[in-house]
């Protein structure tokens, strides 16, 4: 008799543990949830730790609080009509006290209803500023671009920390266009360059003979007031050897050998 007693028991124990059991949830740190009791929210959050709900009745939906990575892809035109593929991730997070407010003008997936929307419409607006090998050169000033314009657009609902573009692509043709664009800048700098070289060197021979010039006519001036430095001229040009003749007397003198 007591055997079966406790066999009821335990046999009326068990549904009752599994029914708390299928009641319970567990919200993970870093997380909150919403609670929808009969389509309608609880205004309040559930927070991290074992939660209790009605089966059936109540639909747990969660939110993750920590900064989440997420790989995107746009292809925006350029202004002048070109498709490029642009490669980039967004980093995010969605704050606490914003919850709820995502849930009721939002319901479902933050990122997905409004984050990436808006990223989409921001490399759609900034993209068309730029030609298209503008545009690849331009990828930091592009993204600070993205970026403002989507902090601007979300209004703190989401906090966007940052949208790096990870690659940008274009058309093969495209490519090939662009690089040889390049080779031709490079070959025009080049010969500016040689040009600029020789131009330079010119005025260096000009300025060199210029200053020759005005050497010897200071010096033919100086010359020509001083008979005394014409002498030492003389002496400076000597080679130290006496002259082997000399004439004597005026016109019509006397040569005489001298050894």
């Amino acid at each position: 008799m007591f055997k079966s007693t406790r066999s009821v028991q335990v046999n009326i124990m068990v549904p009752i543990v599994c029914l708390l059991l299928s009641s319970c949830t567990i919200v993970e740190p870093g997380e909150v949830a919403v609670k929808i009791s009969m389509g309608k929210m609880n205004p309040g959050l559930l927070t991290p730790g074992m939660q209790v709900y009605a089966p059936g009745i109540d639909n747990i939906v969660r939110y993750s609080t920590k900064q989440e990575t997420v790989a995107g892809k746009a292809v925006p035109l350029t202004s002048d009509q070109q498709p490029i593929t642009v490669e980039y991730k967004v980093l995010y997070s969605i704050p606490e006290g914003q919850v709820l407010t995502l849930y009721e003008k939002y319901n479902g997936d933050p990122f997905t209803k409004l984050v990436e929307p808006q990223i989409q419409e921001a490399f759609r607006q900034v993209v068309s500023q730029y030609k298209a090998d503008q545009a690849t050169r331009s990828v930091n000033i592009i993204k600070n671009q993205v970026l403002s314009m989507v902090k601007e657009n979300v209004k703190g609902l989401v906090n966007v920390v940052d949208v790096p573009i990870t690659h940008v692509d274009l058309p093969e043709i495209l490519q090939n266009a662009i690089a040889q664009k390049q080779v031709m800048e490079q070959q025009a700098l080049q010969k500016q360059y040689e040009l600029d070289k020789a131009r330079k060197e010119a005025e260096i021979t000009i300025a060199n003979a210029e200053a020759q010039a005005k050497s010897i006519q200071l010096q033919s001036l100086a010359l020509q007031k001083s008979p005394a430095l014409i002498e030492y001229e003389k002496v400076k040009k000597w080679d130290g050897k006496l002259p082997v003749t000399v004439i004597s007397g005026s016109a019509g003198g006397t040569l005489f050998q001298l050894k």
